[in-house]
């Protein structure tokens, strides 16, 4: 299964084109024909910019919106390096379905439906509104082993292509993408720390009221795993180049 899911990923990477250049000049050329400063929107101007070269038209299209949140557990947890345990990503998770948390605020002011996405939520999920992706009951503890095994990692990345594919098809214009988990921070706080070649206390953020030992163990668990991130990017984020 690892190397079909290799191969396909691959192929997927290879399909990938280029922003159209000639809807981008054209969406260029607009906004600079409309009565204002050039670039005066500023970075709201450049991304509608980006979006004409998407669409492949400078009459770009955004009716139908949706943030796509993906929800699971990191096994990190297990350390004490967070102020919850596991079992509130579970209860966010039914929340996003219920409409009732940040996010799904924010989303209704953009227009934007919230689709949550159970990915490896470690508890049980019962509200009917998430959809069901689940790679496995969370992540392993990453300060003792691979949260991952290369299979799920490409499972996962093929669940998010498949997923992007079947809302396009679903008549969505723009989707944004977020993510959902107790112990996120810690995680994403070594993969930054590897791709930005920066020390770990320099990406590991203390939350206010997080006692100073919990934080230094945070960064602990964090470097812990540095060698054994540093060894499989080639692998796990070659697709980012592609």
């Amino acid at each position: 299964m690892e190397q079909y899911l290799e191969k396909q990923l691959g192929c997927l990477c290879k399909s990938v084109r280029p922003a159209d250049t000639h809807a981008v000049e054209a969406a260029k050329h607009h906004w600079n024909g409309i009565a204002k400063p050039l670039y005066g929107l500023g970075k709201f101007e450049e991304l509608l910019v980006k979006i004409a070269g998407v669409q492949k038209t400078e009459d770009i299209c955004l009716n139908k919106k949706a943030v796509v949140v993906f929800c699971a557990d990191n096994g990190v947890v297990a350390e004490g390096v967070t102020q919850t345990d596991s079992s509130v990503t579970a209860v966010v998770t039914e929340n996003f379905a219920r409409g009732i948390a940040s996010v799904n605020r924010m989303a209704s002011v953009a227009g934007a439906d919230v689709i949550p996405v159970d990915i490896g939520v470690l508890g049980e999920i019962k509200e009917p509104g998430v959809r069901n992706c689940r790679i496995a009951n969370g992540t392993k503890n990453m300060r003792k082993e691979p949260a991952m095994s290369h299979e799920q990692v490409l499972e996962a990345i093929h669940t998010g292509i498949t997923l992007a594919s079947e809302l396009k098809d679903a008549g969505y214009d723009l989707l944004a993408v977020g993510e959902m988990g107790i112990g996120n921070t810690t995680t994403s706080s070594a993969v930054a720390s590897v791709l930005l070649q920066a020390p770990v206390e320099l990406v590991t953020g203390r939350v206010p009221d997080f006692p100073i030992p919990d934080w230094k163990r945070r960064s602990r668990s964090s470097k812990k795993r540095l060698p054994c991130i540093s060894r499989t990017r080639k692998t796990r984020w070659r697709f980012w180049k592609q």
